[in-house]
């Protein structure tokens, strides 16, 4: 069995739908230096009417997002969509991306040659983090 890093899935909202070219280039930077592996991608949408459309990153029409995601795993679909979509306030948008960290594939690697395994993988948010440094720095 290949060893994985760890998989995540990410929603970004755009309560314009307003769009920069920004994203994918970091997306594809970190796709092309082996920081990541890009599994899937979808785009909802809310109308100011209401209407809800999704579309995979093939059919965006962003050549650079395509080539990043490549053949859609599968990991998201219509089910997705619809439960992002009931969220949305019209005019809104939310990008949905699933990446592996392949930056932690040697890792899991050397776990399972040493005979372990990696029992769980937890992102610990980033408030976490600055309310406890903001608590270490008072003690000091």
């Amino acid at each position: 069995m290949r060893p994985t890093g760890p998989v995540e899935l990410v929603l970004i909202e755009f309560p314009q739908s307003d769009f920069k070219g920004e994203i994918v280039a970091e997306l594809a930077r970190l796709v092309d230096g082996g920081t990541i592996d890009v599994l899937d991608a979808l785009l909802v949408r809310k109308a100011q009417d209401g209407t809800v459309e999704w579309l995979e990153a093939s059919e965006g029409g962003d050549d650079e997002l395509a080539r990043i995601v490549g053949e859609p795993a599968g990991l998201l679909a219509a089910d997705d969509a619809d439960d992002i979509a009931a969220e949305l306030a019209p005019g809104a948008a939310v990008g949905m991306i699933v990446f592996e960290h392949t930056w932690a594939r040697g890792l899991a690697g050397a776990v399972q040659g040493a005979g372990g395994q990696v029992l769980d993988w937890t992102r610990v948010p980033a408030e976490a983090i600055d309310a406890l440094a903001g608590e270490i720095e008072k003690e000091n």
